[in-house]
């Protein structure tokens, strides 16, 4: 039997976006071995539901303000060895307290810790002597190169964050084996970091594909419907939203008039909210209780990533709810897919819009790419299936 703390940014239930996603699966696995809790160091205020099976649940929302000398720390981050702004803005001298008081309660065998920008905290969790894991969800430096190239220091310290982090946990996840490459490629062969995918429950995605879910009241007639779903703060899903609006939308609109555009999730921008005003066409719903009503609203999941680390959670939650997707290779990468087999990857927006309309007037070509998406999300991507690589990664470990 093996305790296991989960450290996350945020809370991860209920699940709203990717980040929580990863997190509540690997969560829900852990406790196949023993007793879980989570601490989550949050920087909105958090609700108090525990959801079943958590023995400890502590969600600690950070102050609005640091002391004096907290700031001043954080404005001379260029003076401070693997300081970087992001990964100061989510450390608090009151957090790591209580952090330290929760790892002397908990006593865990075991801590997961979400992402780089929990480093600061990392000195705090080694005083327990547990064993670390942590959790990469992308490769911040890869991911941090793609949107602004190699500027100034704050790649230099992201690679000598990460670095650390990577050498100084027992061991460390990622998302796909692209990933284990990626680490290897950046840091040296002599790391071994564990292939974890992002997983799914796809049993519960069935009322969807079943036709057993209702779409939310007004939205009508699917058969014209685009979705994209993601957290509009993430600087990829902004450019993906953008390129919808712009560029995608219009073109798939002069073909069918009907067609409409669904964008669900969290943090929408000024600019998203904007469109919807002017195009009725264009949905932009905010933080939504449940995804699968907007899946279920949905005729293809359309993912034109420029973008991005680690998987895309959509794309797998298309795949068990039986909607047809076309994504960019970016959006595609990490996944163990085939063009014409699982989806349609396309890279131009003439061809991504070309691709759209085909699944619209092929019903035969839909239902093969469907089936052949939801065998692959069970085999592969289901919590069953992740919790076997789990199972492999602790093997090494413990």
């Amino acid at each position: 039997m093996v305790r296991t703390l989960f450290i996350t940014k945020e809370k991860p239930y209920p699940p709203a976006g990717g980040v929580e996603l990863r997190n509540w699966q690997n969560i829900n696995i852990m406790m196949q071995y023993g007793s879980v809790g989570v601490f989550s160091i949050c920087q909105w205020s958090a609700s108090s539901q525990v959801p079943a099976g958590i023995d400890f649940w502590y969600p600690y929302t950070l102050a609005k303000s640091v002391s004096s000398w907290e700031n001043w720390k954080r404005r001379a981050w260029l003076l401070r060895p693997n300081a970087h702004p992001d990964v100061d803005r989510l450390y608090q001298q009151a957090a790591a307290k209580e952090l330290e008081k929760v790892l002397a309660e908990f006593q865990p065998d075991l801590t997961i810790v979400e992402e780089i920008w929990l480093y600061r905290y990392l000195k705090i969790i080694k005083r327990q002597k547990c064993r670390i894991i942590f959790d990469e969800h992308n490769i911040e430096a890869d991911l941090f190169e793609q949107k602004h190239g190699a500027l100034k220091m704050r790649l230099p310290r992201l690679k000598s964050i990460e670095l650390d982090f990577i050498r100084k946990a027992d061991q460390t996840w990622v998302c796909s084996e692209e990933d284990v490459a990626l680490v290897k490629t950046l840091y040296g062969r002599q790391f071994q970091p564990q292939a974890i995918p992002n997983g799914i429950d796809v049993a519960s995605y069935d009322c969807v594909r079943l036709k057993q879910c209702n779409p939310p009241e007004g939205f009508g007639e699917k058969q014209h419907n685009l979705i994209y779903m993601g957290t509009f703060s993430y600087p990829p899903n902004k450019v993906a939203a953008k390129l919808l609006i712009e560029e995608i939308y219009p073109r798939l609109r002069k073909i069918n008039p009907n067609c409409r555009l669904l964008l669900v999730g969290r943090s929408p921008t000024k600019s998203m909210l904007q469109a919807a005003e002017l195009e009725p066409g264009i949905i932009v719903t905010g933080s939504v209780p449940d995804i699968r009503p907007y899946l279920a609203a949905a005729s293809v999941m359309v993912v034109p990533l420029q973008q991005g680390g680690g998987t895309r959670l959509k794309l797998l939650e298309a795949f068990a709810s039986g909607c047809p997707a076309v994504s960019t290779t970016k959006g595609a990468e990490g996944l163990n897919v085939r063009d014409s087999e699982h989806l349609l990857i396309r890279d131009e927006i003439e061809a991504i819009t070309d691709a759209v309309e085909q699944l619209w007037s092929k019903n035969a070509l839909v239902e093969k790419l469907t089936a052949a998406a939801y065998e692959l999300v069970k085999a592969e991507y289901s919590w069953e299936a992740v919790s076997k690589r789990v199972d492999q990664a602790l093997q090494q470990l413990l």
